[in-house]
């Protein structure tokens, strides 16, 4: 008897399971020369996950200095400029207590300096288990061909779970490398030393070490914005539902403007140094501005006037960026907005509107109104967003402005940005404005660290902007090597790698020469509000009643797997049960789309099921009483995450429903309104107890820390759970869990 390997879940996005790993083959015989089979055996298995870098193996000539031979346990050992790269007597017990070195039950991912002969790496690989990455650094492409000239590795290496990288500094190409790997990073990573390498890689390896460190960080800021965000998320979509279905796309706009420099502009305190220049005569005709919607009325007020507008945040403050503007203020603006952003500001923004395209929306909207909108490169600001419409509008070069990530001179924002005129009411002569810019630096100083300047100085940014960096510099080398453009123009702030620094004026002068062509309109993509509303709730509430079904067989299920948990031992009981829980899964899986929306809202659900998957994984008594126990254990919690996703997402479409039918305004926030009623079929309750769990274990490396550090936005984990908590509109006792110090 087993018990459902995935009850009411869709298949592991993380499961990266392979071929067994064969015992691999050796060269062996004098001086060990290499042989091109083995090279090309490996290469192939490595190009399955790098082809760049098994390409440019093939083109590397061999390394000078390397001698190799057999050592008296069989394996290949060796010296390189007479230095030993393993044990020449026990090679393979060397390799394998630095294995032992890394738990594979707290850390998914493992990082190891120096390929060497690649026993070691092996190793690691072998005790991390399927679920699980290794990420090797090895600078010297000259030694690792000639290993892989000679040991064959191609056994393992074809799993494709291993990431070798050679550049100590190339984030944008490790993260790349790393695609697909994020809930394995997410999870924790294990940073093992390969003491025979460390003198040759020096201070490389240190370097690579800050590298791997931006990337994680990055990835981890990615995973966690997901989790968190997900209920605002899938809110906001629904209460931008009725648009979505309504305005226009961005197809029409594709390749649009080929060929023709697109400004970017972002809200960084460098702005002021050029924005002047977008208002001189003729440049807006020769060039398509893109505008962050924080900037959109300094510029408006500077004279400049944006063609586009973007933007995406969560938050209904952002409407403030579009207070006192009329249609005729923005006449020629065109808002480009992901449907997840908060409602408040389609609501606001008094011009044209267009939405990319939201697959998870089109499942809420249904197959009569969805759509091609068309699609860009998600991104995790608007300065993304901004920088990917140019390319989909075929712009080349894009010209940044504005784009700091950095505190260039000490400041957060450009003069005039829209935060100033919410701060204005704090401003006093023991206030200034200056004062505020330097608090909202400093709020961040746990997470600040130094980065070099275009200028090659240094300056300070923080960790959420390094992250911004790390993205940006990501998609600048993926579209540099396809040989476009880039330029940052914002004459102060962080360097990035893979665009060319200048001033506006030069970028200008030297690709703004000619006239672009007209864009395209799109108003007549739009429908009318009124031919869509009728539709739009009909499929609402078919996806509420599966909403409602999912909750209630999951419900079921976990009542019928606690069944199951008790009778293990009695086979035929138990196989009965498991048939039970089939039925009640097939019944979930028909209600489509309702089953893919709570899979979304049931993010932190999918992580946690794929880590007790890799710990099942790791179990040694596979087949067991235990091991079944485990899958029922990790089955009984999967189905009651997915119950009260179901819940929530039935929550959610009452709230929706009720807008349309004109109960109540759209929601921008989750706080009920002092005296408002709770929404349709929200649970009522008196009094509650509050449990807070806070585990300092929270940053994804697997390191413990103080609940008091910084994690999001210059707060603790403590004060944001708190914070959290005084929402409820009535409790009876908060009861705070931590760990023991």
């Amino acid at each position: 008897m087993q018990a459902d390997p995935n009850p009411f879940a869709q298949p592991n996005p993380f499961d990266l399971t392979g071929a067994p790993d064969p015992t691999f083959a050796q060269a062996a015989g004098p001086g060990l020369p290499g042989d091109p089979k083995i090279l090309e055996r490996n290469l192939v298995a490595l190009g399955a996950r790098n082809r760049a870098l098994a390409d440019q193996l093939r083109r590397t000539p061999g390394r000078s200095g390397l001698v190799l031979e057999t050592g008296q346990d069989g394996l290949i050992t060796g010296t390189l400029d007479g230095r030993r790269l393993s044990s020449p007597r026990r090679g393979a017990d060397e390799a394998r207590r630095l294995a032992e070195s890394v738990d594979p039950a707290e850390s998914a991912a493992a990082c190891v300096a120096g390929f060497a002969l690649g026993h070691h790496v092996r190793a690691i690989h072998d005790r991390m288990g399927t679920n699980s990455v290794v990420v090797c650094f090895e600078p010297d492409l000259s030694l690792l061909r000639s290993v892989l000239e000679r040991v064959d590795h191609s056994g393992w290496l074809a799993l494709g779970r291993c990431v070798i990288a050679t550049d100590p500094d190339d984030g944008a190409g490790l993260s790349r490398s790393l695609q697909s790997f994020e809930g394995l990073l997410a999870i924790g990573v294990k940073i093992v030393d390969h003491p025979a390498s460390k003198a040759r890689l020096g201070d490389a390896a240190s370097r690579f070490g800050r590298t791997l460190g931006e990337v994680v960080r990055s990835t981890r800021t990615h995973v966690v914005t997901t989790l968190v965000h997900a209920p605002v998320t899938l809110r906001n979509m629904l209460m931008n539902a009725d648009r979505y279905a309504a305005c226009a796309g961005i197809t029409g706009l594709k390749d649009a403007c080929k060929g023709f420099p697109g400004v970017t502009v972002a809200a960084g305190p460098s702005l002021g140094k050029n924005l002047a220049l977008l208002a001189e005569p003729g440049v807006r005709d020769r060039v398509v501005i893109i505008a962050a919607q924080t900037v959109l009325k300094p510029m408006l007020a500077a004279g400049v006037r944006p063609h586009f507008v973007t933007a995406l945040d969560h938050h209904e403050l952002s409407a403030r960026f579009y207070e006192g503007l009329t249609g005729e203020d923005v006449r020629g603006v065109r808002l480009v907005v992901e449907p997840k952003a908060n409602p408040a500001i389609l609501e606001s923004f008094p011009g044209e509107i267009l939405c990319t395209q939201e697959p998870v929306l089109d499942d809420l909207i249904g197959p009569d109104l969805a759509r091609a909108m068309g699609r860009v490169k998600p991104g995790a600001t608007v300065a993304h967003l901004s920088y990917a419409l140019a390319r989909h509008l075929g712009c080349d070069p894009v010209i940044m402005i504005g784009q700091d990530l950095a505190f260039t001179d000490g400041q957060y924002y450009a003069a005039g940005a829209a935060i100033h005129r919410v701060w204005q009411g704090e401003l006093n002569p023991e206030r200034t404005l200056e004062m505020l810019e330097w608090e909202r630096v400093a709020r961040m100083r746990a997470n600040l660290y130094p980065v070099t300047d275009q200028q090659g100085r240094r300056i300070y940014t923080d960790e959420q902007m390094a992250t911004y960096l790390s993205q940006f510099e990501a998609d600048f080398q993926s579209d540099t090597q396809q040989g476009l453009t880039v330029v940052d123009a914002t004459e102060g702030g962080a360097a990035k790698r893979h665009s060319t620094a200048m001033t506006l004026r030069d970028a200008l002068d030297r690709y703004a020469t000619r006239e672009r062509p007209a864009l395209p309109e799109t108003r007549h993509e739009a429908r009318d509000h009124g031919a869509v509303h009728a539709k739009l709730w009909t499929h609402l509430d078919k996806v509420r009643g599966q909403a409602r079904e999912i909750a209630r067989q999951s419900r079921r299920a976990e009542r019928t797997l606690g069944q199951v948990r008790d009778s293990l031992h009695d086979t035929r009981r138990s196989d009965a049960l498991i048939q039970d829980v089939y039925k009640m899964r097939d019944v979930v899986f028909a209600q489509q789309p309702g089953f893919r929306l709570t899979e979304f809202v049931n993010q932190t659900g999918v992580l946690n099921r794929f880590k007790a998957d890799r710990l099942i994984g790791l179990h040694d008594d596979k087949g067991g009483i235990e091991h079944r126990r485990l899958h029922v254990e990790r089955d009984i919690k999967n189905v009651g995450w997915i119950g009260d996703a179901a819940d929530e997402l039935g929550r959610r479409l009452n709230d929706a429903i009720g807008v349309l039918e004109g109960r109540h305004a759209k929601l921008t926030r989750d706080e009920a309104a002092p005296g408002a009623e709770p929404a349709a079929g929200a649970p009522r309750v008196s009094n509650p107890e509050l449990f807070v769990l806070c585990d300092p274990d929270y940053s994804g490396l697997g390191t413990r820390r103080d609940l008091s550090e910084p994690v999001w936005d210059g707060r603790d984990a403590l004060s944001l759970t708190l914070e959290r908590v005084l929402r409820c509109r009535s409790v009876r006792r908060v009861r705070v869990l931590t760990p023991e110090p």
